[in-house]
């Protein structure tokens, strides 16, 4: 890292470290992980089984064979509480939540990247540009909404970063996922002070499509969205009440109306939610909306969907991460391309690491276009990137973080 760079709004990423401990043992029985042990007499979250019944006994995992069933490994996890360390997890010591923590996970929750936070989103995307943000000076955050929660870290983030937050509301697809999210915000503000235990407490955890849960709520200074991509396809393992399917891929959205060209690039999602938050009303009149993005398609791309959808967008923070679930998420993009869609970038690590080394996620921000540039020679589309990974080259893509505001306000 250069010396003469300001660290002071900087995360630094933690290698991957022993940050997180499994509080839970597990043993394999009749082809399925069991969870046989609670924590410290707590109660697992119910899960959400794919009929509408709940299951209590943990994680269906269905035993795999061989390469082509890799992608179902990866979307399927036995993985239930964790003890997690913030600074080691997020890279910095905590300010205002506590330094230890339990995550509890449902088994439709997406799996944070404890082990290893280079592939984590909320540490490459969200906690960067919440710092960005607060740092920047950009504008009070009273009332904060995460949109896509997954583990309810992303709120922890906020949390700890943003001194006047007064209100919190966070949704995901499925109920047990909101569940157990508000369960680990409870639990990492134990021994905060009271008035962040208060907004813990009265955090709004909701599940359902998209911003749908918060319509009618008061408006909010910030809402911050980290959504799905891939559209199911016939060779997608499993459907949206299947493990960790709900986190990576996309069901139909026709009945949205989305421009031709923001589905070409797979960003319904996050248009549809830059949509729903200014027909509902969700934001104040300053408010933002944060999307957070993988960069497999070009950045004006990006700006193109924001100013279809009412806004004009920019970006906070530009970071990279290493692909995690690679086999489900490049075999996805590599699908889709070979229909004639994108392409889609994905880079060596070694290269992103390399363009990073200097940069703080929001200088980097500020010259987005620069490093989109600097990386072209590296660029490997979806079909390649997914051959370089199973050659056993680490294959990662920049994230980016668009800040988009309303257009006229």
């Amino acid at each position: 890292m250069s010396p003469s760079l300001d660290n002071s709004c900087l995360v630094q990423l933690p290698h991957a470290t022993n940050g997180i401990h499994e509080v839970k043992s597990k043993e394999l029985k009749n082809g399925y992980y069991i969870e046989i042990k609670e924590l410290n007499g707590n109660h697992d979250i119910e899960d959400e089984a794919p009929n509408g019944t709940h299951d209590r006994e943990g994680v269906e995992l269905p035993v795999v064979n061989g390469t082509d069933d890799v992608k179902t490994k990866e979307l399927y996890s036995d993985l239930k509480n964790f003890d997690v360390d913030f600074k080691r997890f997020y890279g910095i010591e905590p300010t205002r939540v506590d330094r230890r923590f339990v995550a509890t996970l449902s088994k439709l929750t997406y799996l944070p990247k404890f082990d290893n936070p280079r592939a984590d989103w909320v540490v490459t995307a969200a906690l960067n540009s919440f710092r960005a943000y607060q740092c920047g000076e950009l504008g009070v955050v009273k009332r904060f909404a995460t949109c896509g929660t997954g583990s309810g870290t992303d709120v922890i983030a906020a949390l700890d970063t943003f001194p006047q937050l007064s209100g919190v509301a966070m949704t995901d697809l499925h109920n047990a996922v909101v569940k157990a999210a508000k369960s680990n915000v409870l639990s990492a503000t134990e021994k905060a002070d009271e008035r962040v235990r208060t907004v813990a407490r009265e955090a709004v955890a909701v599940a359902g499509d998209v911003l749908l849960p918060l319509k009618g709520q008061e408006s909010f200074d910030v809402i911050y969205e980290n959504l799905p991509n891939i559209p199911l396809s016939v060779s997608t393992t499993g459907d949206l009440c299947s493990g960790q399917t709900s986190s990576t891929y996309v069901g139909d959205r026709t009945a949205d109306n989305i421009p031709g060209f923001v589905s070409a690039a797979l960003l319904d999602l996050h248009y549809v939610c830059l949509t729903e938050a200014r027909v509902f009303g969700l934001l104040g009149s300053s408010g933002t909306i944060l999307s957070s993005m993988g960069g497999r398609v070009p950045l004006e791309a990006m700006f193109k969907m924001a100013d279809a959808a009412g806004y004009v967008g920019r970006v906070l923070s530009l970071s990279w991460k290493k692909q995690s679930e690679p086999e489900a998420v490049i075999g996805g993009y590599a699908e889709h391309e070979k229909k004639g869609l994108g392409p889609f970038f994905f880079y060596p690590t070694s290269a992103l690491e390399r363009v990073f080394s200097t940069q703080t996620p929001a200088a980097a921000g500020l010259r987005a276009s620069q490093i989109e540039n600097q990386l072209l020679p590296e660029r490997l589309d979806a079909v390649t990137a997914l051959q370089k990974h199973r050659q056993g080259v680490d294959v990662g893509h920049t994230v980016v973080v668009l800040a988009s505001v309303l257009k006229g306000i």
